[in-house]
């Protein structure tokens, strides 16, 4: 293997971390200043004998899609034993079952966030403890006890019958303190769909479902970010006309995905229709 350029080093250990990550992806985050550029850089990597890293392609009737960048097995044994990079942060493609194209989009915008979380939070001297993606699986189906076959990371059981598993699940730490943050992501115009959904996170809370999956007592926040602003703004006016919600109002904060990318910390919604910041140390 020829010597990979400190470009290349670093856009191995981005998808590690990220999971996928698509050409104008690393261009947003400012590794590479254009598609072609980066497209030249990662080439070598993918057409190794051994390829770093892969891509999933898609080619729809409706145009061509960004491929998505992954990380091979060969790609994390050179994090591991060449660049030593930490184990328990490489999110590794376990197996390739093919991404639907409703997907694609619903999976780059979550992808998204986790980009513009991380940032925030990088700049604010945090850590990231774990964070959890709704495609991250553990299991074996294998199994002969069916309650350790193949599920998603994120299952949180409400009961007997409900259960969610939101877009992502993260905890963090700032000055020593650890946060816990559910996100979901909300792509189309079917507003009763993801007022259902929110539905099921309000029940969640008296059963004290996340508490007993994490074992975190203190209070977490849902963060919602719709695709259209129209969707954001009917369902916090149909959630205002819910019995009790006021009680609900610092849990759950609200954004489009323009209004994410224009700033990420300030001017999310609450349920009361105040303008709020992303984190808050009072948030205890």
């Amino acid at each position: 293997m020829s010597r990979l350029t400190v470009n290349q080093e670093m856009s191995i250990m981005l998808i590690a971390t990220y999971k996928y990550l698509t050409s104008s992806q690393f261009v947003e985050m400012g590794l590479y200043k254009n598609r072609a550029y980066l497209t030249r850089a990662l080439k070598p990597l993918v057409d190794f004998k051994r390829p770093l890293i892969a891509k999933h392609e898609f080619n729809p009737i409706n145009g061509k899609l960004e491929s998505l960048y992954y990380l091979t097995k060969y790609g994390k044994d050179f994090l591991l034993y060449d660049l030593e990079f930490p184990e328990e942060q490489i999110k590794l493609v376990k197996s390739l079952s093919p991404i639907k194209l409703k997907d694609y989009h619903h999976r780059k915008f979550t992808i998204d966030f986790h980009i513009y979380f991380r940032r925030w939070l990088e700049s604010n001297g945090g850590k990231i403890d774990f964070l959890n993606y709704y495609f991250d699986k553990s299991g074996n189906n294998r199994s002969g006890d069916k309650s350790q076959f193949v599920t998603a990371l994120n299952r949180i059981y409400v009961d007997n019958t409900n259960s969610l598993i939101p877009d992502i699940n993260a905890m963090f730490s700032i000055d020593g303190k650890k946060y816990l943050y559910l996100f979901e992501q909300h792509n189309g115009q079917d507003a009763k769909r993801l007022f259902k959904q929110i539905y099921t996170h309000i029940m969640a809370m008296p059963e004290k479902a996340v508490s007993k999956k994490y074992k975190y007592e203190k209070s977490y926040k849902v963060v919602i970010v719709c695709e259209y602003e129209s969707v954001k703004n009917s369902v916090i006016k149909r959630l205002q006309k819910e019995n009790g919600i006021q009680h609900y109002d610092n849990f759950f904060i609200f954004k489009t995905n323009a209004e994410l990318k224009e700033n990420f910390c300030n001017n999310w919604t609450s349920i009361s229709e105040k303008q709020v910041s992303f984190f808050s140390n009072s948030a205890q």
